[in-house]
């Protein structure tokens, strides 16, 4: 049924990233389009709205004259300097970007697929005489969204359709009615629903109207929002490019056997500074635990590059492929993938967005720490690195039936050099004294 009918899904920055690799080679807009699971139109669409002519890394001319007038033209002096040459023959400045009388003849390959120049081959040699248009991803995905954010401000209606609804409104709320029964009682004559409504009594849009003249408003608090200036920065997109879940699902099995899981685990909100960041060996089911002085991507890499100099020269055996989710602290990539030397030292895989089970051996050990550790009834900044040589211990020498009843404390002694284990403070720990309770740490929990 019509009434039925959901709307087109929008394009992704990766449906966007397959686009332009597409153009770059020169494939059929068809053949993109079942790439990426969508109409040979919506790429068209996607191409003629969202380009640029920046080349941005393309090979192009940049120093080439293409204004109609170039025969003729007797412009002088558009760089205000004394030169008495004809600007048409400059070889410092291009009088393209200077002339105000530029014009330039429309390239009749872009009224045809594929719409760009990715691809062209006018642009070698000489360079086209016509003016660029480049498909590329990022600045096609940063158009799209600013146009989609452009068209959601502002009112949907005309100025005269509002001052009428709002003085239907002021007159309801004069006789103590509710929103929802003014826009029901006065089919319409309110062009908006109730949550724009107060949206608009938020915002200051509605004329001498406020939040305050609503009936119920003044019994509830003001709901508390993150503050933009407080977000981290996230993981930007060109750093997930070759790093996702899929590109860690293409390597061998034994490689993904072999990877790390990486995560972190934070305090009291709000309270403590200091975070734990987890290490989960697959191989052996061995757990790491690194005290953080605070949840930030340069914590994060000084831990690793510690652990890197304490390992020694077969830390990339070991580290070599890690696995974890899209916090801010695991922002820096680079520095966590190359040592202090700039040498690769490991390779980073991200799992995709809210799918924690991608790395669920180490969310389910993190239940071991818990129990130690509890949420929200622990002190992490009065936790000291003896504290994580002790969690650490005993947590590695709990035994576990998948692993046929054998600790990894056994098994990390074939893996691990002794100065690491050593430096970490990790011991082997008695079955019988394993404690796994907060009295391991009970300087740490907090008193209700």
């Amino acid at each position: 049924m019509e009434g039925s009918r959901k709307g087109r899904r929008p394009l992704t920055y990766d449906d966007r990233v397959a686009i332009e690799h597409g153009l770059n080679r020169g494939d059929r807009l068809a053949w993109i389009a079942r790439q990426i699971g969508r109409t040979q139109q919506v790429v068209a669409e996607e191409v003629r709205r969202n380009w640029t002519d920046d080349p941005r890394g393309h090979l192009t001319i940049q120093n080439r004259n293409i204004c109609t007038k170039y025969a003729t033209c007797e412009v002088r002096r558009l760089c205000k300097t004394m030169c008495t040459a004809p600007c048409r023959k400059c070889r410092d400045w291009l009088c393209n970007s200077l002339c105000p009388e530029f014009e330039c003849a429309p390239c009749p390959r872009l009224d045809r697929a594929p719409y760009c120049c990715n691809a062209c081959p006018e642009r070698q040699g000489y360079g086209c005489s016509h003016l660029y248009r480049f498909y590329e991803a990022s600045y096609a995905h940063d158009l799209a969204n600013e146009r989609r954010s452009d068209s959601r401000r502002g009112i949907d209606c005309d100025p005269e359709a509002f001052e009428r609804a709002i003085a239907v409104i002021s007159e309801g709320l004069a006789l103590g009615q509710s929103p929802a029964h003014i826009i029901e009682a006065n089919p319409g004559e309110v062009p908006f629903g109730m949550r724009s409504l107060y949206n608009y009594l938020g915002g200051a849009k509605a004329g001498t109207l406020s939040k305050l003249d609503l009936p119920r408003a003044v019994r509830y608090k003001p709901r508390s929002r993150a503050s933009d200036a407080g977000r981290s920065p996230q993981i930007p997109r060109a750093a997930l490019e070759g790093r996702r879940w899929s590109d860690f699902c293409a390597l061998d099995p034994a490689d993904q056997a072999n990877a790390v899981e990486m995560d972190t685990v934070v305090g009291r909100l709000g309270k403590d500074s200091q975070c734990i960041l987890t290490l989960f060996v697959r191989r052996i089911g061995f757990q790491l635990y690194v005290l953080l002085p605070d949840k930030t991507s340069g914590s994060v890499v000084s831990a690793i590059d510690t652990l890197q100099e304490v390992y020694g020269p077969r830390f990339g055996k070991v580290f070599g492929i890690l696995l974890t989710d899209r916090g801010c602290e695991f922002a820096d990539v680079e520095r966590m993938e190359h040592g202090r030397n700039g040498r690769k030292r490991l390779s980073v895989y991200f799992c995709d967005p809210s799918q924690s089970q991608q790395k669920g051996r180490a969310e389910r050990n993190h239940e071991e720490l818990r129990r130690i550790l509890p949420k929200g009834k622990t002190d992490f900044d009065a936790l000291t690195g003896r504290d994580m040589a002790a969690c650490m211990s005993h947590v590695n020498s709990y035994m576990r039936g998948s692993m046929g009843w054998v600790s990894p404390m056994d098994m990390a002694r074939a893996l691990f050099p002794r100065d690491m284990l050593d430096a970490y403070g990790i011991e082997s720990i008695d079955p019988k004294e394993v404690n796994l309770t907060p009295g391991l740490v009970p300087h740490a929990i907090v008193k209700l």
